[in-house]
Parts: structure tokens; C-alpha cells; sequence
């Protein structure tokens, strides 16, 4: 039985971002722009920026335009860190940037207090290609 509420510990959400002439964004151009980014091709082919705290959000953007959002809590803080993103990478690559893929929840973490047992063996269920437990 559930003593609580879940508690959301983790909102990932994405949107699609496109130059006007059908070319990739350079990171390497926008991560030397940017104070609090960090690229490094050779280990992970995103271009990681972190907003300054307190804000605890991290985007993860691709050559292809898809910026990923980890770190937040809710809904509406993705948008607007999201939104924050966008901003910042417009600046840095000083062009007109255009959305070609509206914002989208992509998972949610959650926790939660448990009282009892809880017996798993045997109660997993396959829904298409996810195994739920």
C-alpha cells in the first residue's frame, strides 16, 4: 500500500530544432560560444549544456536539432527550461532557427513510499517492446 504520493524526480523531454537551409548545426562553432556547455565528440555525439544553478536543468543537443531535456520536475519547468535552451542556442549560432518538432514527454521518474512486502517474481508484463514490473 502507498503511505504517499509519487514524487516526480525527473522529467525528460524533447523538441526538434531546424536551421532554415537544410544543413546539420555545428557544435563544436556553438559549444566554444558557450560558458557552460561541453562537447566531446569522441564520447558522447551531443552537445551538453547545463543551465547555471540554481537551476538544475541539462540539455543535450544533437547536430540534427533534437534537444533533449533532463532535470526537471514538472510539465510546465520543462517547457520553460526547453524554451531557455532554444534561446540560448539561438544566440550562439546567431541564425534563424525554426521548430520542426513540438515539445514532447518523452519519461518521467518518479518515487514513492512502499509499507509491506512486495513480491515481483512472476508479476512482469510485456507491453510491446517495454517490460513492466
Amino acid at each position: 500500500m502507498l503511505s504517499e504520493k509519487p514524487i516526480i524526480q525527473n522529467i525528460v523531454s524533447t523538441l526538434s530544432l531546424a536551421l532554415t537551409k537544410e544543413e546539420k548545426f555545428n557544435l563544436h562553432v556553438i559549444a566554444n560560444k558557450l560558458p557552460n556547455a561541453h562537447y566531446r565528440p569522441e564520447r558522447f555525439s551531443a552537445l551538453i549544456i547545463r543551465m547555471p544553478p540554481p537551476i538544475r536543468a541539462t540539455a543535450l543537443f544533437f547536430s540534427t536539432g533534437r534537444l533533449v531535456c533532463v532535470g526537471t520536475k514538472s510539465e510546465s519547468e520543462s517547457r520553460s527550461h526547453l524554451d531557455k535552451f532554444v534561446e540560448i542556442i539561438r544566440n550562439a549560432t546567431e541564425t534563424n532557427i525554426e521548430f520542426k518538432e513540438e515539445f514532447k514527454i518523452q519519461n518521467m521518474t518518479a518515487s514513492f513510499k512502499f509499507e509491506g512486502l512486495l513480491n515481483l517474481e512472476g508479476k512482469e508484463k510485456i507491453f510491446g517492446n517495454y517490460l513492466i514490473i
